[in-house]
């Protein structure tokens, strides 16, 4: 079935109802960042494959709206279909299109399961007088041959990698629960509940996950999950420890079960519509961010003992990889696709290894001036014997969750290339030297590493950091390092990226990546950057004359740090390299 046919399927199904506008989120019933098969509706219904934007059906129009990150990619995607792309921050915002198209009474509607309480209250304030559905799946209706659920069993995860038992961080979380005077919390972030349970699946990929839902009073504590997803031993772990096991779906009946002189707590921004319209309406609502969601943003001593142990493994397969494209990339027989794949049989031999984190972006000379680049959408690129090549990975193994940029040079570069290489790299240096003060937020950070690429009136259109989460998400919250200031305070244990970028349409794109942690500084009521990821930084692309004497000893120090630290686990031609690649500048 064409888009066409999709399109006009579900606009049989709007009439019908007497519906004037459909909105189709990238989304699932727990506000993912990485959908399954199964829920990638927006996908199914314009045909654009990026991992963010909205789509909207009206009777005579089809819209689709996604960020600056997927322009091209979605140019390219929506061509002869019915969809006409919105770029966000230029074009009009979807519901200023929805309030222009829809009468002043009319129907729109959304799958609520899919739509967030948070998006919900936003659209709604912004519709005025039209009505806003939430009980309607059209996608459903029309989607033949649509893929199926995950049937995974979810796995108990070892205390000697989290580093606390579920009985100590249920503790945690009714403490937190107590200080907000709530008798229940809710939870429908899957990987805040797959932290709380010390428990991990395989529904989503590249994020260690299942779908469920929770609910935490102070003297119970209740998982809903499909009982074909947990196996005996699951089974008896949960009872062992206190945790009651009710059906996926009977979250809503028990949600409306609750006494009206309770409370609960819930995250606007991970509860869907559905769930908070099924709360017995006498239920005193308290709305914040996951409790869990800020008890998990801080490491323990084990959690980053074994983010070490992750990223010593990804460094030693990154290492042996970069080794193959620079000896084979004189052959003419690597593309952008295939690297990634090898990349993935290195990371494979890993001790440990789960899964990507993310899908691998493996991106050559101008093709890395996206910085979301995704090689299997276009026809990937050959590697050549000159200019930048960009490997923006990560992995998960039971140790932990590693994402790693690296960009090297394959031969010949021009100035401009070896310009922007060494700014972003004086940003890097910059942000993995810093120290501040406590109380200090992402903000602060990202001033420190974007200063020296201001210096020469350049900038990067992305955040320089995200937190990451201990064997879930690649992209944890709340914590950011951005130049919008969250409010969120860096503290002792935090892990998230600092990536300095520069893009240059058409020509080249260059970021460089490490995760880091926060750790006390030896001054009084300082802060200091740590660095998880010891992988050499290549120096060949390096403007000696525009490093300050303290960058050129930092990233001669650092590559000799790797070189002792992985040249016992390689031998051969892969020994060689390293020797190569952390020669002192």
């Amino acid at each position: 079935m064409s888009i066409y046919d999709r399109v006009d399927n579900l606009r049989d199904l709007m009439m019908d109802r007497d519906i004037e506008a459909y909105i189709v989120p990238t989304s699932d019933p727990h506000q993912s960042e990485y959908l399954s098969d199964y829920y990638k509706t927006r996908e199914y219904i314009s045909g654009f494959t990026g991992s963010a934007g909205t789509a909207v059906i009206t009777r005579d129009k089809a819209g689709l709206w996604t960020d600056g990150r997927y322009f091209v990619q979605a140019e390219n995607e929506l061509k002869n279909s019915p969809f006409k792309l919105y770029r966000m921050g230029e074009d009009i915002d979807y519901l200023t299109f929805i309030n222009e198209e829809v009468s002043q009474f009319g129907k729109v509607a959304v799958d609520g399961r899919c739509l967030s309480l948070a998006q919900y209250d936003e659209i709604n304030d912004k519709l005025g007088d039209r009505l806003l559905i939430t009980d309607v799946d059209f996608i459903s209706n029309i989607w033949e041959n649509r893929p199926q659920l995950s049937k995974s069993e979810a796995w108990i995860f070892d205390e000697k990698y989290t580093g606390k038992s579920v009985s100590e961080k249920l503790k945690e979380f009714r403490k937190r629960l107590r200080e907000k005077d709530c008798d229940y919390g809710f939870i429908g972030a899957l990987e805040d509940i797959a932290y709380l349970f010390n428990l991990r699946g395989d529904d989503i990929y590249a994020t260690p996950v299942f779908f469920s839902y929770a609910l935490i009073g102070h003297e119970n504590a209740i998982l809903f999950i499909d009982e074909n997803k947990i196996d005996l031993e699951v089974k008896e772990y949960l009872k062992a420890n206190n945790i009651d096991i009710y059906r996926y779906d009977a979250i809503f009946n028990v949600l409306n079960g609750i006494r009206g002189s309770n409370s609960i707590y819930l995250d606007p921004n991970r509860t869907n519509v559905k769930v908070y319209q099924s709360i017995n309406k006498n239920v005193r609502i308290k709305r914040g961010i996951n409790l869990t969601t800020l008890m998990k943003m801080i490491k323990n001593e084990i959690e980053i003992e074994n983010e070490k142990k992750a990223f010593h493994k990804d460094a030693i397969a990154l290492t042996k990889f970069f080794n193959w494209v620079e000896t084979g990339v004189k052959s003419g027989a690597i593309d952008e696709v295939f690297a990634a794949k090898k990349l993935l049989s290195f990371r494979e031999q890993q001790e440990n290894f789960i899964e990507p984190s993310f899908t691998t972006i493996s991106a050559y000379g101008a093709n890395a001036a996206m910085p979301h680049y995704d090689p299997e959408k276009v026809i990937p690129a050959t590697l050549q014997t000159k200019g930048l090549y960009l490997v923006d990975s990560g992995a998960q193994y039971l140790e932990g969750t590693t994402d790693i940029t690296r960009t090297i040079a394959l031969g010949e570069l021009t100035y401009d290339e070896k310009l922007h290489y060494t700014l972003t790299l004086k940003g890097f240096i910059a942000g993995l030297s810093a120290k501040f003060k406590n109380n200090s937020t992402g903000y602060f950070l990202d001033s420190i590493v974007r200063n020296p690429i201001y210096r020469y009136g350049l900038d990067f259109n992305h955040g320089t950091g995200h937190g990451v989460g201990f064997v879930l998400g690649v992209h944890e919250g709340p914590m950011s390092i951005s130049k919008k200031d969250n409010g969120v305070v860096l503290q002792k244990g935090m892990i998230f990226s600092i990536e300095p970028g520069l893009y240059i349409e058409g020509a080249h794109g260059i970021r460089i990546e490490n995760i880091v942690y926060v750790e006390d500084a030896q001054e009084p009521n300082m802060l200091e950057i740590k660095t998880l990821l010891y992988l050499p930084i290549d120096t060949r692309p390096v403007l000696k004359e525009l490093l300050e004497a303290w960058e050129l000893d930092w990233l001669n120090s650092y590559n000799e740090e790797c070189y002792n630290r992985l040249s016992k686990e390689l031998d051969g031609d892969d020994l060689i390299y390293l020797r190569k690649i952390t020669r002192e500048l």
